[in-house]
């Protein structure tokens, strides 16, 4: 008699990972709404490729896709431009998916947050494309939503975001833009409202840790306050570093990734610092506008030594308070 084989699921359900791509409807409202429905097709289009790439390695492997895969799509989606060339979207996020995911083993054995390896990749490989050129949102209290794409004339395009600005020494946005976010930017993390309304639901599920998301912010804000009060002209305060260029989208959606972040309580703390201090350090002593990307991909390469870190100090406590136990005994 013939062996039956097992079928096994095309997707995985992760109910935490649900929660996530839940917390991401403002984000995408809101990318809808300033940029126009083709900020839409860009979510759906990495949501395709990505899944296909997952199900490619994992039909290998017997295994169904995963949810995982979808936020990760998502998530890459949101930071990348309204403009965003479509070859340079797939190409992302099969590049993702494949040699930062895959490569490692599949879900839950990948070292960097799969989202911000992808648009790492097409920043480096992509430049023009990733830097060039910035929708403007659309004004008026019906936004872009009875458009396909903002960016329909050489007047709708700008050449630099908000940060750039600011970073160049020039006149930036109000602090009101920088909440409701009718600026130029990557499409879903321009309002740090919206952003915050979904990370205020992943906190409060306790779906994202706690404490990366609260230690990360101080630190960035803090930082940057210092180094204003101390005369960098670039800067313009903690606040105002925190709601412009992502940090706060970041802060709930990036740094709080469950694979790719320390898994010990002493090792989120000191991680959450890290990229809090290396954020700074890249956005404002380097030729990069935003330092998050490569902050965030530093503190996942450092999540494993310090995590390793942290249990051989608590071994070595727990081996001399057993030592010194049985010495009073």
């Amino acid at each position: 008699m013939a062996t039956q084989q097992k079928k096994t699921g095309v997707l995985k359900k992760q109910a935490v990972m649900r929660k996530v791509l839940l917390a991401t409807v403002p984000c995408i409202a809101g990318s809808v709404y300033f940029f126009g429905w083709r900020s839409l097709a860009v979510i759906l289009v990495s949501c395709i490729a990505g899944f296909l790439t997952e199900y490619f390695f994992c039909r290998q492997r017997g295994e169904p896709a995963t949810e995982a895969t979808l936020v990760t799509a998502v998530l890459y989606a949101l930071i990348l431009p309204p403009t965003v060339p479509w070859h340079v979207l797939v190409i992302g996020i099969v590049f993702s998916v494949a040699l930062a995911k895959e490569v490692f083993g599949g879900y839950g054995r990948n070292i960097f947050n799969p989202a911000m390896v992808a648009r790492c990749f097409v920043y480096i490989c992509f430049p023009l494309a990733m830097t060039v050129e910035w929708a403007q949102p659309v004004q008026g209290w019906m936004g872009a939503l009875g458009m396909w794409s903002s960016a329909t004339s050489p007047d709708a395009v700008t050449t630099a975001t908000p940060l750039a600005l600011m970073k160049a020494g020039e006149q930036s946005v109000t602090y009101a833009q920088l909440i409701f976010g009718r600026i130029p930017g990557s499409m879903g993390v321009t309002s740090a409202l919206l952003c915050f309304i979904g990370g205020l639901y992943l906190y409060i599920t306790k779906t994202a840790n706690r404490k990366i998301i609260v230690i990360f912010l101080i630190t960035y804000g803090l930082l940057s306050e210092i180094l204003y009060r101390i005369g960098c002209p670039q800067l313009q305060g903690g606040l105002y570093a925190l709601l412009n260029g992502g940090y706060i989208f970041g802060a709930f959606f990036m740094l709080t990734d469950p694979v790719s972040s320390p898994k010990t309580e002493q090792g989120r703390i000191i991680y959450a610092i890290l990229v809090g201090i290396f954020a700074v350090v890249i956005r404002n002593f380097s030729v990069f506008n935003g330092g998050l990307m490569f902050a965030l991909l530093l503190g996942n390469m450092f999540a494993p030594i310090t995590d390793h870190i942290v249990k051989e100090i608590q071994d070595s406590r727990k081996k001399k308070q057993a030592i010194e136990a049985k010495t009073t005994s």
